[in-house]
């Protein structure tokens, strides 16, 4: 069944063959996957303390960027009125 939409982009795409992954890879790729899922875990308490401050400094440095940028902004903003 072909479904005809007004995009005609999305139906080349459509039309397209569909990619054959050899089984071989495919297992492959999900043992590399779950390998690096498990070894994400195994980085030790000095890797969890890490993930977890830099979790919790992302934000505060994302905060102090957009301030510094809004005090720049406002100063050169009332520089050119004056």
């Amino acid at each position: 069944m072909k479904t005809q939409t007004t995009d005609p982009l999305l139906d080349e795409l459509r039309a397209l063959p569909p990619h054959a992954v050899e089984p071989a890879f495919d297992a492959r790729a999900l043992r590399e996957a779950r390998t690096a899922y498990l070894r994400s875990f195994d980085s030790g308490a000095g890797g969890a303390v890490q993930g977890r401050v830099g979790r919790a400094l992302m934000p505060v440095i994302l905060a102090m960027v957009v301030g510094l940028y809004m005090t720049w902004a406002i100063a050169s903003a009332t520089a050119l009125v004056q």
